[in-house]
């Protein structure tokens, strides 16, 4: 029996890609243990339902995403799923109420680690509704409840092709809206390593956030300026063209050695910017531009091969703006390649913002891989 199946089908029918996927699947001739599944928007209630159905004793979670890829292509429409069949124990629960008190839920993420028979080479992977500034009220719940443990924390804001609000997340069945839904896997087999890709560089352009409305993801000012006009000078554009630019040069948060990215999602009148993710008081950021894509691709390459040299399946995390500019250049096909060569079989989501750890991230690729 093989550890884990990937299945992928976008004939645009949702009753024939289900099929196509189902029968893959059940060649197995036994119940997976989780499932780990992507469609658009629209169907994945058939999905959540139909896999219920099937797979009953099976832990099933997933979101709604803008394009499916994995191991066996990839398709803007239809449905992919992974099914892990050994070598791992689960747990799972939803938080609620996202946007306001996720905090109050905290009892489903406890009731979940006590099923757990050790947090050792265990994984918190978590999908997220979009469109309620929510991201860093869930990772602040699961820092909270998960600290002193050494559980590694990723996952995926859920996305689709209609617009940043509107998406949905599934566990067991069901479907829900202002929600998390999680899963702790606990590698039985070896470990579990996270790993971050950018697809910028910084430049020589470092500033300081000097005032910002954190819940409102809305920064005022860079260096008691206002923050367009700043940006407008570093970039020589105007404002008009402002956030177009943006989108190839977003700013990054200086943490330590690492740089997470925050993409702008609106230039306000006032010359205001608001961003997808939290920013803070007196962060240092710094501009960024387009690196090379195939010299960061083999760099990923050579850096998870010292971290895991033969994974045994992975899940990819991908930013629907990143998916979108790896599309305009005509490169989906290289880096879905790419990623088939150094992550074994392999599930991946695109959606609107990225978590790793207690980080949440704009255009940037996470990877969690499983020895």
């Amino acid at each position: 029996m093989e550890r884990c199946l990937v299945a992928l089908s976008g004939t645009g029918t949702k009753e024939n890609d289900f099929q196509i996927c189902y029968e893959k699947i059940s060649s197995q001739n036994c119940c997976p243990k989780i499932i780990i599944f992507y469609s658009d928007y629209d169907d994945l209630w058939y999905y959540a339902k139909q896999l219920k159905e099937k797979f009953p004793e099976a832990t099933s979670i997933g979101c709604s995403t803008c394009m499916n890829f994995c191991t066996e292509g990839y398709s803007e429409k239809g449905f992919s799923m992974m099914a892990i069949f050994s070598g791992v124990e689960c747990s799972s629960g939803l938080i609620y109420e996202v946007s306001r008190h996720p905090k109050n839920y905290s009892q489903h993420i406890r009731d979940a680690l006590k099923s757990l028979t050790s947090t050792d080479n265990t994984c918190c992977l978590e999908f997220t509704t979009s469109g309620f500034r929510c991201e860093e009220l869930v990772l602040d719940t699961f820092e909270e409840l998960l600290h002193g443990t050494n559980i590694k924390v990723a996952g995926s804001t859920a996305g689709s092709n209609i617009n940043e609000k509107t998406s949905l997340v599934a566990l067991n069945g069901d479907i829900f809206v202002e929600t998390c839904a999680f899963i702790f896997i606990h590698n039985l087999e070896g470990k579990i390593q996270l790993y971050r890709e950018n697809l910028f560089r910084p430049t020589a352009h470092q500033l300081r956030i000097t005032d910002v409305a954190c819940d409102e993801q809305r920064v005022y000012e860079f260096e008691n300026r206002p923050a367009a006009e700043v940006l407008c000078n570093l970039l020589n554009v105007d404002k008009e063209h402002l956030l177009a630019t943006l989108k190839t040069n977003p700013i990054g948060r200086i943490e330590g050695d690492s740089i997470l990215i925050s993409e702008a999602k609106e230039v306000m009148p006032d010359d205001s910017i608001i961003y997808y993710t939290r920013l803070y008081n007196m962060t240092r950021v710094v501009l960024l531009e387009q690196d090379h894509f195939e010299s960061v691709w083999d760099e990923t390459a050579r850096h998870m091969k010292k971290l895991l040299p033969n994974p045994s399946f992975s899940i990819a995390v991908h930013c629907i703006s990143r998916t979108r500019l790896i599309k305009s250049q005509n490169k989906f096909d290289d880096f879905s390649n790419r990623l088939c060569s150094i992550l074994g079989k392999y599930i991946g989501v695109s959606g609107y913002g990225e978590q790793i750890m207690y980080n949440n991230l704009n255009q940037s690729m996470v990877l969690i891989c499983f020895e």
